[in-house]
């Protein structure tokens, strides 16, 4: 018990000292994520520890949220069951499986004894983005949230995740409605914006990311207590940074980064603002800024004045200098705004002396490329030397499933798939630029069949307009003469139908298309007439070349079969094999695949058999 009060005690006073030293402290919203269940026992004895944290901790330094999860048994928390998918969702991320369940900042899963500690280091931690929230009404009954995000450093995965929750900061029950005996439950998760899976953005330095949601008011809110907030995840589960609907101010640089010669002197400029504060906010705000690593030759200063006493509008001019014995390298200038009540918030910006960012990738989803011989499929950037030099590389074509994509051209002219860049103080961006094509997937049924569909099983242009087409659409095939019936066609933009050709316009995505053919020849009802007995007539033209007409007369629904034979009894087309109603019919023979010479077509149906001779002169 002993080491036990030891241990807390060594941990309260680390955290102390995380706490009030803002040497390394970057304006960072520590979130922390609670899976919890009104159903689960062991939270119960949890829960107070981490709800007096949060109500003893400044809300501008951490935040919460809620899930709650359908089990133990019973399973019937009314929190979870309000909003089961996005709930779910945010489990399976993180695949939790047992409650209470803890996690610092997306990637430390902590236990009641050390949530402390691991927020204490987080909060030692410089964020690389600057999240601002606001929000406003919509109508009588919504609420629009708005959300800003300022990437302040270099990522090494500029591919971010962004998370939007509605949160309910305080729910009280009159009684538990669960069975651990509960009634209070802080942070509550109502829906995550769009969904539990959030939003996909590129963060690049010095570029800005805005996005908006809206969201119902639910009336079983109580509305005082809604909030949004905001979290900005990695590919690794990091949260970069959080946001929340500011309480003071907030700060932003115009810019994130200045490039200067190694070697030389060198000056940059930047605009320190306060762009957003909460409402009847007035307090003026102080400015001071630290160099990190402290160098010789390199200077930071406000050289018009160090306060901000006009909101949204004022702002202070931060100047960065050095001189030629300054060694190349990224330095971090971090200004700290503090109010008269002592609130303070950082902004980071960097300023880069003999080297710049490059960022590097291709405009479509997926492709690879190499940068000096790596392998990449996603946008990156990268902190190079300038006067170093850099192989791009990209090979084409790349295929995935049934779209292609083909090399044009780089962003900066290159037409050469591989170059070699060299960097210099406005090198900035090599985008490989691919255009997309799609394949049209066709076949015939039966398959085999001697026939030629334009443009059949190849890759066409994104955009592509023109005409698909099957030829010939009589063909004889293993002794059997096959007609053609149909598409059936799939995929946005396909065609299905009877038409042997047909138009694809502006093609987008894939499509495919099968050719059916049968033995049977299509056979069309003419007019209303009702004959009254069975007839066979002459077909015409004859003599004929290739194709001649036939016609008919069944005065009784039934099965019929119109064949065609050769002067030796041999059956070489069979152009229909089914069911008919009563009416006058027709249908065409083209022979373009037979010889001269003399036929036989017979029609049966029932008892009745007719047979009559048709001429074929090439």
């Amino acid at each position: 018990m002993k080491n036990y009060y030891k241990f807390f005690l060594s941990v309260v006073l680390l955290v102390c000292v995380f706490m009030t030293s803002n040497s390394f402290a970057g304006d960072r919203l520590v979130i922390i994520e609670r899976y919890t269940s009104s159903t689960c026992g062991p939270c119960a004895g949890a829960n107070p520890s981490l709800d007096a944290f949060l109500n003893s901790t400044d809300p501008s330094k951490v935040t919460s949220i809620s899930y709650h999860m359908n089990w133990p048994a019973p399973g019937n928390d009314p929190m979870y069951l309000y909003n089961p998918t996005d709930n779910n969702s945010r489990r399976s991320f993180y695949g939790v499986n047992a409650i209470p369940h803890w996690r610092v900042d997306g990637t430390t899963e902590v236990g009641t004894g050390n949530f402390l500690v691991n927020y204490g280091l987080r909060r030692a931690i410089l964020s690389p983005v600057t999240v601002i929230v606001t929000q406003e009404p919509v109508g009588s009954d919504s609420v629009r949230v708005h959300v800003k995000i300022f990437c302040e450093d270099l990522l090494p995965e500029p591919s971010v995740t962004v998370h939007i929750g509605i949160v309910e900061r305080d729910i009280q029950y009159g009684s538990p409605p669960g069975t651990n005996g509960e009634t209070h439950f802080l942070d509550v998760m109502r829906k995550m914006l769009p969904n539990g899976t959030g939003t996909r953005v590129n963060l690049f330095p010095g570029q800005t990311v805005e996005l908006e949601q809206t969201f119902y008011m639910d009336p079983i809110y109580v509305e005082a207590n809604i909030e949004p907030m905001v979290f900005v995840q990695a590919n690794d589960k990091e949260m970069l940074n959080a946001g929340v609907p500011t309480a003071d101010f907030t700060m932003l640089s115009d810019y994130a980064f200045r490039v200067v010669d190694q070697g030389q002197n060198g000056s940059a400029d930047y605009q320190i603002s306060v762009p957003v504060v909460a409402d009847g906010y007035n307090s003026p705000v102080s400015l001071t800024a630290e160099v990190q690593p402290a160098t010789g030759g390199l200077t930071a200063s406000f050289p018009g004045g160090s306060t901000i006493s006009s909101f949204p509008n004022g702002s202070a001019t931060l100047n960065v200098s050095s001189n030629g014995s300054v060694p190349t390298g990224t330095y971090k200038i971090i200004v700290t705004g503090t109010n008269a009540e002592n609130d303070s918030h950082k902004v980071v910006v960097s300023y880069l002396v003999g080297k710049n960012y490059v960022q590097t990738g291709t405009n479509q989803p997926q492709i690879n490329y190499t940068v000096d011989g790596n392998n990449y499929n996603s946008l990156r950037i990268f902190n190079w030397d300038i006067n170093s030099s850099h192989t791009l590389a990209v090979t084409s074509p790349q295929t995935f499933g049934n779209t292609r994509y083909v090399f044009e051209n780089w962003s900066n002219g290159s037409t050469n798939t591989s170059q070699t860049v060299n960097v210099n103080s406005s090198t900035s961006n090599y985008t490989a630029n691919f255009k997309s094509q799609f394949k049209f997937t066709s076949f015939t049924n039966p398959g085999g069949l001697p026939v030629t569909i334009t443009n059949g099983n190849e890759f066409l242009d994104s955009g592509f307009t023109g005409t698909i087409s099957v030829t010939p659409t009589q063909v004889t095939h293993n002794g059997q003469v096959y007609y053609f019936k149909q598409w059936i066609g799939g995929g946005n933009g396909s065609y299905t139908g009877t038409n042997s050709s047909f138009q694809v316009t502006n093609l987008s995505n894939p499509i495919s298309g099968v050719a059916i053919y049968d033995t049977v020849t299509a056979i069309s009802q003419i007019g209303n007439v009702v004959p009254q007995v069975y007839e066979l007539y002459q077909n015409y033209p004859n003599p004929f070349n290739p194709e001649t007409n036939i016609k008919f007369d069944i005065p009784k629904a039934g099965n019929i079969s119109l064949t065609i034979y050769n002067m030796l009894g041999e059956e070489v087309a069979n152009l229909y094999n089914g069911f008919v109603g009563v009416g006058r019919f027709e249908t065409s023979w083209n022979a373009s695949a037979l010889s001269s010479g003399v036929y036989f077509y017979k029609l049966e149906s029932g008892d009745f058999v007719s047979i009559k001779k048709l001429v074929l002169l090439k």
